[in-house]
């Protein structure tokens, strides 16, 4: 139980005892000095037992600590006959049944009841039926006070369920946000080595072509290419920033087929290679997710096929099939003879992952050209014609 409740409780019912016991002296016919030192000494028992003592009521202790102030307040009700006296027993029943459990707790309400009952009755000397009114103690009092008590104890343990629930959700709410604050770390650092990768491989594509054209004497090339370059690079770095500063979660507001179709014209601009390309206008509306993860997989092919296998060609394909989205690059540069994932195939693939899907690479040593396949799982894909472009 929460301490600073435990303590207010006490505190309670301490001062209700201690008013219960100078009412009770005051009101009883019986008053005898027995009696005060009786009354007494149960205000002792109950302040030892919170104060110096401290029984912990949840275990065997309690119960018997509780039994023995029963014997007190019973002893004390029989002595003073006093109705006030009564207070002492609802006081340990309610102590008792919020402590302990319903069934102990029914067993000690009726034992409560029947020892009141039998300590009058023998006192009285068996008094006839029609002042029985006057013996019985108020069972209904009993089981009132009994009730109250079980229906608080009911809302302190909900009231706890639900505040370890709270505290379970403030930590998942806590560790939730450091997850998706490290996720989009991580796709940040993901995209700006994209971009980067892309933009630096581009741009020196461009510029030794400028150098050959130079070299030639072809100043009108050679200052197209630079130009062309210098725009690709402020494109790269827009791109950069807005990975960085927008932390956007889609490629633009531009329809995806598009932004492909810019990515695949502006590599074949800036390097000269050829791409050859087959899209499907079937296409259904992707989340960003799985957009953004078939574009950085096209952009990452592309400029690994460049700048790592020397590639001038490639052929990219991006078909609906009936139950999945396939992704299709290969090209004709010189094939690795280990594949080492880099940081950019470690983020391809993790990409791919979160969505479902699965990364394939193709190459063989003694040949040339690599195949990069993606699969991506779709539920319901819409059928539609397909054109070939390219």
């Amino acid at each position: 139980m929460d301490a600073h409740l435990n303590n207010k409780m006490k505190f309670i019912l301490n001062i209700i005892v201690v008013a219960t016991t100078v009412l009770l002296l005051l009101h009883t016919t019986k008053f005898s000095f027995g009696l005060q030192l009786l009354s007494c000494m149960y205000i002792t028992v109950v302040m030892l037992r919170d104060y110096i003592i401290m029984i912990d009521l949840f275990g065997k202790p309690g119960i018997l600590f509780l039994y023995f102030q029963l014997v007190l307040a019973l002893a004390v009700c029989v002595w003073s006959e006093s109705f006030f006296a009564q207070t002492y027993l609802l006081i340990l029943i309610g102590e008792f049944t919020f402590y302990q459990s319903r069934k102990l707790s029914i067993i000690f309400t009726c034992i409560s009841y029947v020892s009141i009952l039998l300590g009058v009755i023998i006192y009285r000397n068996f008094p006839p039926f029609e002042q029985i009114y006057l013996i019985l103690p108020r069972f209904i009092e009993f089981l009132a006070i009994f009730g109250i008590s079980l229906l608080a104890k009911m809302a302190y343990q909900q009231k706890q369920v639900l505040a370890a629930t709270n505290e379970q959700l403030q930590a998942a709410t806590v560790e939730l946000e450091q997850k998706a604050a490290l996720q989009e770390r991580t796709r940040i650092s993901r995209d700006i080595h994209d971009s980067v990768g892309h933009t630096l491989t581009s741009a020196l594509t461009g510029l030794q072509t400028a150098s050959h054209a130079i070299d030639r004497n072809n100043y009108t090339i050679a200052k197209e290419m630079i130009d062309r370059t210098a725009e690709h690079i402020r494109n790269g770095l827009n791109e950069v920033r807005g990975s960085v500063h927008l932390l956007r979660d889609s490629l633009s507001e531009r329809a995806f087929k598009s932004e492909l179709l810019k990515l695949i014209d502006e590599t074949k601009k800036q390097t000269g290679v050829e791409i050859k390309y087959d899209i499907d206008h079937s296409i259904p509306n992707l989340t960003p997710k799985i957009e953004l993860t078939i574009y950085r997989a096209l952009q990452e092919g592309l400029t690994n096929g460049i700048r790592h296998g020397s590639s001038t060609f490639f052929q990219f394909s991006l078909k609906v099939q009936p139950e999945s989205i396939q992704f299709l690059l290969a090209d004709n540069g010189n094939a690795p003879s280990q594949l080492i994932h880099g940081f950019g195939l470690k983020a391809m693939n993790e990409r791919v992952e979160e969505v479902g899907g699965g990364l394939f690479i193709t190459y063989n040593a003694s040949t040339t050209g690599v195949t990069l396949e993606i699969t991506i799982p779709l539920q319901s894909i819409p059928m539609e014609r397909r054109e070939y472009i390219g």
